[in-house]
């Protein structure tokens, strides 16, 4: 199965976070804003420093599409270490999406196993369709929970994990029979 890898690893991300956000809610979130600013910014301030120092080259377009792209990341990563809070309530929704998405993703992978003929195919639907409400759920109450919607997200996020850890070993192993 190709990129089983990067499967593998986007599982044990799902596992780390929403453990994360199930213990430690508030700090999570802080956290989370601080680092992406602070990653943004750096990476803006590099490649703007970048295209002054080499601005005299060859290839200069792609050197002026590297200064758009730092204005921008230092601009997103400023916004994120002054309006954190305004990123705290929008990322209920967006990690609802991305859950949702990764959920139909899943049914897929049901479906692909009931293409492969595993008789239990029906449990990776199953559970990619219990995947699949959880993130309307919390498309449907992005702001009236608080911190026990982080916590509810990180629970999810724990189940997700667990749920495409298994699928993709289950998977991988039929891939090997065949």
């Amino acid at each position: 199965m190709k990129g089983k890898k990067s499967l593998y690893t986007a599982a044990g991300i799902y596992l780390l976070l929403g453990l994360f956000l199930l213990l430690f809610p508030g700090l999570t979130t802080g956290l989370f804003c601080t680092g992406v600013g602070v990653l943004l910014l750096v990476y803006g301030g590099v490649t703007v420093l970048g295209f002054f120092l080499h601005r005299g080259s060859s290839g200069s377009y792609g050197f002026q599409a590297e200064l758009i792209l730092g204005v921008i990341s230092v601009l997103v990563g400023s916004f994120f270490l002054s309006h954190s809070a305004f990123i705290v309530s929008v990322i209920p929704t967006v990690l609802g999406l991305y859950i949702l998405i990764d959920a139909l993703v899943g049914v897929k992978r049901g479906l692909d196993m009931r293409a492969l003929d595993y008789p239990k195919w029906t449990a990776t639907l199953g559970l990619s369709i219990l995947s699949l409400l959880l993130g309307v759920f919390i498309l449907r109450h992005p702001f009236g929970v608080g911190l026990s919607l982080w916590r509810l997200i990180g629970g999810v996020f724990l189940y997700q994990g667990g749920t495409d850890l298994w699928a993709v070993w289950k998977l991988d192993r039929l891939n090997q029979n065949l």
